[in-house]
């Protein structure tokens, strides 16, 4: 059922990227006996997910983060590409998040395109969309789903019954059960009851960070992107995770999609909007996935250059503080930070500020165009 060759090939995808983690050196390290242990469970059906690491991260603000094992991790690299096969062919062009060829670049380039098109938009989010996700109706549409269409996958000795077993584990699992909490556990009061899984009911909410739940957001919504399209018959429509636009040349149009939006996701998802809705001229700019978007050029957002400047900063003060001794790995970090930063603001209208990234200057690490 499950062969060491597709569990190895999992492996491969999860350490992409995560070679040098500490948890992916840990489990190199009896890399073998690892895979053949998973093998063994997953076939005589004794999986069972590990404890979860719990932080808190505040970029780009306070959030909840559940990371799996790294055991799990590679379980769902196994789980991701099936269900792949599956939905990919029901997925509408312009979902953007967690697909091949699509990501957030794909997204400020097609919001762009339809701007050109459009004299208006209207902008929503889902108000705590991950911690809102009822588990029962997202098994009922998975399994659906799969039994159906279960043919389309290739490549894989899995059986259908084994599949669906492993994902009602991933979904029903208790993350907030036996972790490990990382980090300052004061700091974990700060979050609201709606944005914390410790204080939502059991039969709701996923943990942000897993590959799993990043996928099932995309089936979550699936059926109310193909609403959106199919029924309300917007023809200018994208959505990247919880964050959806639809533009349209007349205001009222896009109001009476609303209401219609806003009575589908509470009778069919049990979700519900942020009460603040975003209605404007194109010639405003969209403020979208950290770019501003006008018809005919794009920007970084300020909030994302002053974060880099910041954590610029932290890394020449600190750099200082050490008189030149500082880890290789520390350095690397930091380059990390500055490539992804370089990456993200060459989509965008930027020259001049695409030329100051890589210079730092000790004296004024501040010295930055506005975007």
């Amino acid at each position: 059922m499950f062969t060491f060759k597709e569990i190895y090939k999992a492996y491969i995808e999860c350490r992409r990227r995560k070679r040098n983690t500490i948890n992916a050196l840990h489990y190199e390290a009896n890399l073998i006996d690892n895979l053949c242990n998973l093998e063994t469970l997953l076939n005589q059906g004794a999986y069972k997910p590990k404890r979860s690491v719990c932080f808190l991260t505040t970029s780009p603000k306070l959030r909840e983060v559940f990371a799996a094992d790294f055991s799990d991790r590679v379980v769902h690299h196994i789980v991701v590409p099936i269900l792949e096969q599956i939905y990919e062919p029901y997925f509408i062009y312009d979902s953007y998040s967690n697909r091949k060829n699509k990501g957030i670049h794909g997204a400020s380039k097609r919001a762009r395109h339809f701007m050109r098109r459009s004299r208006y938009y209207l902008q929503l989010d889902v108000k705590s969309f991950f911690y809102s996700i009822n588990k029962k109706i997202l098994f009922l549409k998975l399994k659906e789903k799969i039994i159906s269409d279960y043919y389309r996958v290739e490549g894989t000795d899995i059986e259908m019954h084994e599949m669906l077993t492993l994902i009602h584990q991933i979904i029903w699992q208790d993350v907030t059960q036996d972790v490990f909490m990382k980090g300052d556990s004061r700091s974990f009061e700060n979050l609201p009851a709606h944005k914390s899984l410790f204080k939502v009911p059991k039969h709701k909410g996923l943990p942000i960070g897993n590959l799993t739940s990043q996928f099932f957001a995309n089936v979550y919504l699936n059926d109310f992107d193909n609403f959106v399209k199919r029924k309300l018959k917007c023809k200018r429509y994208m959505r990247y995770v919880d964050d959806f636009v639809l533009f349209s040349d007349s205001k009222e149009e896009l109001l009476y999609q609303y209401k219609q939006i806003v009575d589908y996701l509470e009778k069919e998802l049990e979700l519900k909007l942020r009460d603040r809705y975003i209605l404007r001229a194109n010639s405003e700019g969209l403020n979208f996935l950290g770019y501003v978007i006008r018809p005919h050029y794009t920007l970084v957002r300020r909030r994302v250059v002053h974060n880099f400047k910041y954590k610029k900063a932290l890394y020449l003060a600190e750099y200082e503080r050490q008189k030149g001794t500082m880890g290789l790995e520390e350095i690397r970090a930091f380059l990390s930070v500055q490539a992804s930063f370089a990456g993200h603001i060459k989509h965008a209208n930027s020259y001049k500020l695409q030329n100051k990234v890589g210079k730092i200057d000790e004296n004024n690490p501040f010295d930055y165009d506005r975007a």
